[in-house]
């Protein structure tokens, strides 16, 4: 630990800092629900597209399993805003802190740091294969695809055992209630002597799911950023030959590779201040505290659009998917409101004639009824 730089820089949080943070935690909890049940919604349309026979390619695969990924995040964070930001205040009570809610907050803090890691590796994973697409026209099949994602997802989850192991519930003793509180585990940010086994967990996540996979991700940017420049200088060649057979299929390869690489300056956006941040906490006493636990709530926020967005660029950025949004959902609902006005149509053509039509049958079901009532009599 460096003290003389927390003597210094983070021995008292900043003021301005402070009370930016106090205030964005009053919308913080609105904000990530509205975000969550966008990118819950969008994420399922994202996976109906992307799984679809005609869109089955290994790039899709990868798209909807960190579809799948960010929805798992994402559904364990509404029930987590709703208690910790909207219906409790930030006060240490019995109720924002009973046995049952610390429960659920170890498990939603391991539900996201799981997810984060899938995300960012099945990411590195597209980088790759794209990179060795470009490079050797060679192609992933979907089925192996599939098989490398559920490797990742297990991969991260042995990453993580060691955090699994270390995440527990204690209960604290307080005076001012009458009711026990619990609290979770210790962990390496922000614990003055952490335990051997909650280093190993720390490092480990710190290493290989955010500075490691944060390294390839940029590394394989640069190659796609080369080859794209690469094919644009091909393609001015190629066009001042008059050669245009297959522009259109090279056409659909640039813009595959540049929705990519948007998703993949997203991620490094979003996930290489965290891993900076982190680190930092580890490294620097008094960062956590004074720093980190200010801008965790905006780090969230950053990584639920980072979740959510992505159906936003599928939309902008990729022909094929609009054209299957368009099928699946608009002309489905166009045709189910052309049928109800065509049925409509029906029932005031034949129905409803004319009002002499509508005074005649009015008679006539009077007089039935009377005749009725004096059968009856």
């Amino acid at each position: 630990m460096n003290s003389s730089l927390a003597n210094g820089w983070f021995a008292k949080p900043d003021k301005n800092l402070e009370a930016f943070a106090l205030w964005y935690w009053g919308i913080h909890g609105y904000l990530s629900i509205f975000v969550c049940i966008f990118g819950i919604l969008t994420n399922f349309i994202n996976i109906e597209i992307l799984t679809r026979k005609p869109m089955r390619t290994s790039v899709n695969t990868i798209l909807a399993a960190v579809a799948i990924s960010d929805i798992v995040l994402m559904a364990s964070y509404i029930p987590f805003a709703i208690h910790f930001y909207i219906m409790c205040d930030l006060r240490p009570t019995p109720q924002r802190y009973s046995y049952a809610w610390t429960t659920f907050m170890a498990v939603h803090a391991n539900v996201t740091l799981s997810t984060h890691a899938i995300s960012i590796w099945l990411a590195v994973f597209m980088a790759i294969q794209r990179y060795v697409y470009l490079q050797t026209k060679f192609c992933f099949t979907v089925r192996n695809t599939v098989f490398a994602c559920f490797a990742i997802c297990f991969a991260s989850g042995l990453i993580m055992v060691p955090n699994y192991m270390i995440t527990g519930v204690y209960e604290v003793s307080n005076n001012s209630f009458n009711t026990s509180m619990y609290r979770l585990n210790e962990f390496a940010l922000g614990s003055k002597n952490p335990s051997s086994i909650v280093l190993l967990a720390f490092w480990l996540y710190a290493i290989a799911d955010k500075l490691l996979p944060c390294a390839l991700i940029t590394i394989f940017m640069g190659f796609l950023l080369k080859k794209l420049h690469e094919s644009a200088e091909r393609r001015k060649r190629l066009f001042s030959t008059n050669a245009s057979s297959n522009s259109k299929k090279k056409k659909d390869h640039k813009s595959t590779t540049t929705m990519l690489l948007v998703i993949i300056i997203l991620y490094i956006v979003t996930e290489l201040p965290q891993s900076v941040v982190v680190v930092m906490s580890a490294c620097l006493d008094g960062f956590f505290e004074n720093v980190y636990s200010l801008l965790a709530d905006i780090l969230d926020m950053a990584a639920l659009i980072n979740n959510a967005i992505n159906f936003v660029l599928y939309c902008i950025m990729s022909q094929q998917f609009r054209e299957h949004l368009l099928d699946t959902w608009l002309l489905k609902f166009c045709k189910n409101l052309k049928c109800y006005k065509n049925r409509h149509y029906k029932n005031v053509k034949y129905g409803g004639q004319s009002n002499a039509d509508d005074l005649t049958t009015l008679a006539t079901e009077k007089t039935v009824i009377r005749t009725e009532n004096i059968k009856l009599l």
